[in-house]
């Protein structure tokens, strides 16, 4: 026999319910280098390429990673549910609320742009115009979140090598907010790296906890 209490001890780990406490964004030319870890083997967070340039504050929700799923269900004569379902495609995105609105790569993101021609008159003013059709650009972003500190420090990140912004935000100019945009990026695999998602766990926290997460940890 065995306790109850002792079948929630092994169970549950309250160590590993996480929040994302804060987190940063970069965004860089889909050109740019892969990111393919984001701690070095001392567990400490490893320089960004040059390439990725910060998108900035967001709003307090944060970044949410969504998607949809289509399926393909067949139906058999004397069931009520179906005998298959599979899956046929799947879209992903990345959602957030950019607070820096006057960043020349979050403009270029929002309006469809290339600005890389445009200089500072010596006034200071910036003049750009918009094109009569935006430009589709396609970019490589990567997501960065911590919790924790010290011993516990656990870091979350989500690297996506090809997302585009499909759907330009909508811009208000009110003294009751500061301009944001809210944006939604879609996803997409990027054939040479094979993969339009990748995950990354990290951090102290996350090498202390490998074997209680399921994970075996790699022979130094």
């Amino acid at each position: 026999m065995v306790a109850f209490s002792d079948l929630k001890a092994t169970a549950d780990n309250p160590n590993l319910v996480r929040k994302i406490l804060e987190a940063v964004a970069f965004l860089a030319p889909e050109t740019a280098a892969e990111i393919e870890s984001i701690t070095d083997t001392s567990s400490v967070l490893t320089a960004l390429p040059a390439e990725y340039v910060p998108l900035g504050l967001v709003i307090p929700d944060g970044y949410t990673f969504g998607g949809d799923t289509n399926t393909e269900a067949v139906e058999a004569l004397g069931y009520s549910a179906p005998v298959r379902e599979d899956i046929t495609s799947q879209t992903r995105t990345v959602a957030t609320t950019l607070l820096e609105s006057f960043k020349r790569n979050v403009l270029e993101l929002v309006y469809g742009l290339d600005l890389s021609a445009v200089e500072q008159a010596v006034s200071g003013e910036i003049v750009f115009d918009h094109p009569a059709r935006p430009l589709q650009k396609f970019y490589r972003l990567i997501v960065i979140g911590r919790d924790g500190s010290g011993a516990q420090e656990w870091f979350r990140g989500k690297f996506f090598p090809r997302v585009s912004l499909t759907t330009f935000p909508e811009e208000i100019w009110s003294a009751a907010n500061p301009i944001q945009y809210p944006i939604t990026l879609s996803t997409y695999v990027d054939d040479t790296i094979g993969t339009g998602e990748r995950d990354f766990i990290a951090g102290l926290g996350a090498k202390a906890a490998a074997t209680a997460m399921g994970f075996d940890q790699a022979t130094p």
